[in-house]
């Protein structure tokens, strides 16, 4: 029972010991959300110095015996592991920014231009550089700050990105999902788009304004062909021969001879024909035989 009453007085204790020492309060170190984060926000976090017991501390934690972490050159300091470098980046930032809350860490991008050495101080800067999009109704999306870490002199000698998924509000969560399915019916009730007209390049140094292409005129509709009324069959009319004067089947007789094509000249009559060649060839043969017969 006792026991119970010192670890009570002992987190009072700190409680009040922390509220003292940085002037935070509850309220300060409750997680924000993806919607409550500053975007374009930038921290500086307070200094800290690295010491040789916490390179000896950080090779044990970590497992890193590597000559080129625990070992020194004769009168030189240690060297700080980069992966501490990080370590002490992201604590600092823990107490001097907001505190996202975090569902998982996406990546760790960092580069580390100088060496840090045991006995010096570094502090870092984070700056909130993308807050991206959620995807729907997703209860998370990714969150980007760059960190960089200088000495106090103000040498740079770690730079990186460190991408997170923050968890969202639930309301604001449920509000995008409940717009989604609304956004998709609109978008179908409203068609497909009328298309776009192209517009004509201006020739390089025109300064007048662009001429626009004359309208194309729509092609005319088909002309329906007018249904014979029924009744008889239209009888063929047949060709006449060439040279033929004689009138067509159903057409007067005059006609026939106003169009007939006029006579030759008298000049140009035939020769009158010799008895001789009367009575030869075939017509004078033709002719004695339709001469009656004498009795």
């Amino acid at each position: 029972m006792g026991f119970g009453r010192s670890k009570s007085g002992l987190q009072l204790h700190l409680a009040f010991s922390l509220r003292a020492l940085s002037g935070y309060t509850r309220a300060d170190l409750e997680p924000l959300s993806f919607d409550d984060l500053p975007l374009g926000g930038e921290w500086t976090t307070r200094r800290r110095t690295i010491s040789e017991s916490e390179i000896a501390l950080f090779a044990a934690v970590s497992g890193d015996f590597s000559p080129l972490s625990i070992e020194a050159a004769p009168g030189h300091p240690r060297v700080a592991p980069p992966a501490l470098l990080v370590a002490v980046a992201v604590g600092l930032g823990t107490i001097d920014m907001p505190v996202p809350s975090v569902e998982e860490w996406e990546w760790f991008n960092w580069k580390f231009p100088r060496a840090v050495h045991a006995g010096e101080t570094i502090y870092a800067r984070w700056t909130l550089t993308q807050k991206r999009p959620p995807i729907g109704g997703a209860p998370t999306s990714i969150v980007v700050w760059r960190v960089d870490v200088h000495t106090a002199d103000g040498a740079l000698c770690a730079e990186g990105e460190v991408g997170a998924k923050v968890r969202r509000h639930l309301a604001a969560a449920e509000r995008d999902r409940a717009q989604e399915p609304s956004a998709v019916t609109a978008a179908a009730a409203a068609g497909p788009a009328a298309p776009r007209r192209r517009r004509r390049r201006r020739p390089a140094g025109a300064t007048g304004p662009a001429i626009e292409p004359p309208l194309a005129a729509a092609p005319p509709a088909p002309v329906a062909k007018t249904e014979r009324a029924a009744g008889a069959p239209r009888r063929r009319r047949r060709r006449r021969p060439s040279g033929s004067t004689a009138p067509r089947e159903g057409e007067p007789a005059g006609s026939a001879a106003t169009q007939a094509a006029p006579a030759p000249p008298a000049a140009a009559a035939a020769a009158p024909t010799s008895p001789a060649s009367e009575r030869g060839g075939l017509g004078g043969v033709i002719r004695r035989l339709r001469q009656p017969r004498r009795s």
